[in-house]
């Protein structure tokens, strides 16, 4: 009787592992990405539906931007890194593709890029998706819809110009267009901006706290995204969209997966599931972003919210290639002149 009760302790001993394995997903991969409403809807309309059923779950690694690509940069001799999948900006996927860290994404690893729109995919970053820079603005407060980022050096609007802090770089290149005809004439853009800023601009610590001073009257015009409109609206600020006459600069964000990415098949499907139409349709219906696959077409209400006029406005894809040597050089610039003057 000892005897047999020790095997049956020795059995049950061994066993465990494989009880708690199968309780598990069979796979695990880290997801580095923002917080909030994406991270939310990440796991909403990406994860739960389409990839948990195939076995994989994320340990999600939350945060802001520039930590997240520091890591990959600073880990990337390691022959395992950190990450799995790393959510980016386009700007940023390009810097980290230029440093040579980043795996090529192709068509036979994740099906779902045949259907990518033209231009928004490079050989190393998928995108998730993408949204117009425009002029945000009080339809309640102001009379005559504005036309152009100009208006918002008009003295009416005197410590009413307000947007997110983190937009800066984008708001930069909307000023550079506007002054210059093109998004890359930083020089007009910081004079511009310092008439901006001696128009009383107040900023906002997140894209969030961007919204409420709408409806609290605090400003009435500033620069967002469209799709940020769009989820305002849905959220009851009154708040309408503007195209400008001179472009809009296009916001594109996306996925990428470090060479030295631990688990690169369950990065390979959940970027594919990622690109899925029933995933680019739900942040479209709640984040108001537009899908950035050909086979998702937009739909009722959601259909007429992110519909860009007719004509169509002219939309202007950042100079990945310049802007990545330029930024630190123009937040450096923004730090001092505006964000602390």
């Amino acid at each position: 009787m000892h005897d047999i009760s020790r095997r049956g302790i020795l059995t049950g001993i061994l066993a465990a592992p494989a009880l708690i394995r199968s309780a598990r997903a069979e796979e695990t991969f880290v997801l580095g990405t923002w917080g909030g409403d994406y991270q939310r809807l990440q796991l909403e309309n990406i994860e739960l539906p389409l990839v948990r059923p195939l076995g994989i779950q994320s340990v999600v690694d939350a945060g802001d931007e520039p930590p997240r690509v520091g890591k990959i940069l600073a880990t990337r001799r390691l022959p395992r890194g950190p990450m799995d999948v790393a959510c980016v900006q386009a700007v940023q996927g390009y810097a980290l593709a230029e440093a040579g860290v980043l795996e090529e994404l192709t068509v036979e690893k994740i099906p779902n890029l045949a259907h990518v729109k033209q231009g928004l995919a490079t050989p190393t970053f998928a995108p998730h998706i993408w949204s117009p820079q425009i002029v945000s603005y009080s339809p309640e407060r102001v009379s005559t819809p504005p036309v152009s980022f100009g208006d918002l050096l008009d003295p009416k609007y005197n410590g009413k110009v307000g947007f997110p802090d983190g937009n800066f770089f984008y708001v930069m290149m909307a000023a550079a267009l506007y002054a210059g005809g093109s998004a890359n004439d930083f020089d007009k853009a910081k004079e511009v901006m310092t008439k901006v800023n001696a128009n009383g601009l107040r900023l906002y610590p997140s894209t969030d706290a961007g919204g409420p001073p709408f409806k609290t009257g605090e400003i009435d015009i500033g620069v967002m995204w469209l799709a940020r409109i769009s989820m305002w609206q849905n959220a009851g600020i009154p708040v309408a969209a503007a195209f400008p006459k001179e472009g809009c600069i296009l916001y594109v964000s996306g996925m990428v997966i470090p060479k030295n990415a631990p688990n690169k098949e369950a990065a390979f499907k959940y970027i594919n599931a990622m690109l899925d139409p029933a995933a680019q349709l739900g942040f479209a219906e709640h984040m108001g972003y537009l899908p950035t696959v050909t086979n998702a077409p937009l739909t009722g209400k959601v259909a007429q919210q992110l519909a860009l006029p007719d004509p169509a406005p002219k939309l202007v894809t950042p100079d990945f290639a310049y802007t990545t040597r330029i930024q630190p050089e123009i937040a450096d610039w923004w730090k001092k002149s505006i964000q602390h003057s």
